[in-house]
């Protein structure tokens, strides 16, 4: 049985990231006209009000200041300290006891991946002014995710957009000695926490979002369609939060019509982005070590 070449495994993710990446980035570009004409009748207005430019640089100086405040207290209080262990749900354990791993499907049934063939992951930034960071460490041998994006608005907020999107994806096989249809059950582990922060005012425009989303879809001779679980997704104008984000979750993809004696991929992707506009925004989502996204393992179900 010749094994899936893991270049084309790249090349499938890279195309599939840098399409999803573009299109934002177009929606950017589309509105950006909009935004300068905007931002420049808002320092009109300020002007016609006699706000001095001083002032305003000067609150937005005090809102960074509060802001770096809040991202130290929030890392300090919500990291983890405790040695890193992962609750997964009774069913998830029982049935890694009791079942060995086998890829390899000779009749119907349940077949378990429990350590993905091949990892990957990217940081996607854009910056018009504030702070940018994101980092994507994936390690195959403890089937875990150190993924983190961070971003720091500045300015008025209207023709300020800074936002990170960060990619980690898990790659399984499975091999069909029969014709049937597979579909993969994916169980997830989430260890890791958030901090939002904006001070949205009448002339300015400043806001912060983050959002995760998990998504699988198959392969074989064809990608199939891909199911997505939006996770997490928080933000707004006016917002103040830090806290954990510790969960167990599940997904199941969409059933794929397969052949015999060819290798079926399940790619599994997760996604953080988070967004701020604006001087003392602050957007984090932090799954860095001891926190981490873990998948115990993966579920082909074959009929």
């Amino acid at each position: 049985m010749e094994r899936i070449d893991k270049n084309f495994l790249e090349e499938s993710a890279e195309q599939e990231t840098s399409a999803a990446m573009a299109l934002i980035e177009e929606e950017i570009a589309q509105s950006k006209e909009m935004a300068r004409e905007n931002e420049a009748e808002m320092w009109e207005l300020i002007r016609h009000l006699k706000f001095q430019t001083e002032a305003i640089e000067a609150e937005n100086a005090k809102e960074d200041e509060q802001a770096e405040i809040f991202a130290r207290q929030a890392e300090e209080n919500l990291q983890t300290q405790e040695i890193d262990v992962e609750v997964l749900g009774e069913e998830e354990l029982d049935q890694f006891i009791l079942e060995t791993q086998s890829v390899i499907g000779d009749r119907p049934g349940h077949y378990w991946d429990t350590l993905p063939y091949h990892a990957w992951g990217r940081v996607y930034r854009h910056n018009e002014g504030g702070v940018t960071q994101g980092s994507a460490i994936l390690i195959r041998s403890e089937r875990k995710m150190f993924l983190y994006a961070r971003a720091k608005g500045a300015g008025l907020g209207i023709t300020d957009d800074n936002d990170v999107t960060v990619y980690g994806k898990f790659y399984y096989l499975f091999y069909p000695r029969n014709n049937g249809f597979v579909r993969v059950y994916v169980p997830v582990a989430i260890k890791g926490w958030y901090q939002l922060r904006s001070n949205d005012k009448w002339w300015n425009s400043k806001e912060a979002k983050a959002r995760i989303t998990f998504q699988v879809r198959l392969y074989q001779n064809y990608w199939g369609p891909t199911k997505r679980s939006h996770i997490f997704n928080r933000g707004g104008g006016n917002i103040s939060v830090a806290n954990r984000i510790d969960r167990y979750q599940s997904i199941y993809s969409d059933p794929l019509t397969v052949g015999a004696n060819k290798w079926v991929i399940a790619e599994l992707t997760c996604k953080l982005r988070v967004e701020t506009e604006g001087s003392g925004t602050l957007s984090v989502l932090s799954f860095r070590r001891p926190d981490c996204i873990y998948i115990p393992g993966v579920r082909f179900e074959f009929a």
